[in-house]
């Protein structure tokens, strides 16, 4: 009995160890299979390179020259015109020739018919060189309504200036705006207009907050030296309400594993006050870049894979 029972316990730990080595083997085998596959279906996607691109009441999905277009429960297909030119300079590095881009223009045109028709065109461009400028302006015009959107940044860094015996500066700004509109008569006003500059002189750091039709100046606070983190604390003036209000909020970096993308908010202060107004503001990096802007319950957002 003694034998057998010890016999049959080491086969069924060889047996064990056997459904061990197979079952790792095959969970390694489809890690790799599926990883593999999501990989092919990555590339499959970029290569197919859609976008995403939401304004008010109207949502359009593009891949290569057409689109699909959805606006008020009504659909459209689109067929896209769109060009890029990117400006390269060379220069020696040693014996060797290198290329950096100075700058990029682009547009996009589109036209779509169905059961809602209209065009919609934008225009960009973007420098490299400092001062680093961009603007992109759409207009999208239907049967329904009529959209412009436009975004512009900015950003520069001088050196310190000499002044008689004093010295001013360094200067360093970071500014950056967007905007949506509905034009029209129609009421309630649709509209994002959401724009944050911030600044430094010398060690003083500045920044600047609109939300719609509040204005505000503060400080900029943990800020870094591209200025693009940081926190503010703001005093500003609604404009709409005709009354004096507090900003807070702030713009952070956050990196976890691919997904990389910075989130800004910023929001009123008014304790007498339930009427609170509010800005949120993605930039996404990778694996898709693009924007999701959000204020007073208006969004916008423009996503694709980046490159």
């Amino acid at each position: 009995m003694t034998k057998l029972e010890g016999g049959t316990g080491m086969y069924g730990k060889r047996q064990l160890r056997k459904l061990l080595t197979v079952g790792v083997f095959l969970f390694l085998f489809f890690t790799v299979a599926f990883g593999d596959l999501m990989e092919d279906i990555t590339n499959i996607v970029k290569g197919i390179s859609p976008e995403i691109h939401g304004m008010y009441n109207a949502l359009s999905l593009n891949m290569w020259n057409a689109s699909l277009i959805y606006e008020d429960s009504k659909l459209a297909i689109g067929l896209r015109l769109h060009d890029e030119n990117t400006r390269s300079e060379s220069y020696k590095l040693g014996f060797i020739t290198m290329k950096r881009p100075v700058d990029k223009s682009y547009f996009n045109f589109m036209a779509f018919v169905g059961q809602v028709h209209g065009v919609a065109l934008t225009i960009g461009y973007e420098s490299y060189s400092i001062p680093v400028t961009g603007f992109e302006k759409t207009y999208y015009i239907s049967t329904n309504q009529v959209l412009q959107s436009e975004y512009s940044k900015t950003w520069l860094s001088l050196p310190s200036i000499p002044l008689g015996e004093t010295i001013i500066g360094p200067f360093a700004l970071n500014y950056e705006g967007f905007s949506l509109s509905k034009l029209g008569n129609e009421e309630p006003k649709i509209e994002i207009n959401l724009k944050r500059g911030y600044a430094l002189i010398d060690t003083l750091p500045l920044s600047f907050v609109q939300i719609g039709g509040i204005y505000s100046f503060g400080m900029f606070l943990f800020a870094d030296k591209s200025l693009e983190q940081g926190a503010i604390v703001n005093l500003g003036w609604d404009f709409d309400e005709g009354r004096l209000v507090g900003v807070l909020g702030g713009r952070l970096f956050i990196d976890f594993q691919d997904f990389r993308f910075f989130f800004a908010t910023f929001g009123t202060y008014i304790p007498s006050s339930q009427n609170v107004k509010y800005g949120v503001w993605f930039r996404f990096l990778s694996p898709i870049s693009g924007d999701l802007i959000i204020q007073n319950n208006v969004a916008y957002f423009k996503l694709r894979f980046s490159e």
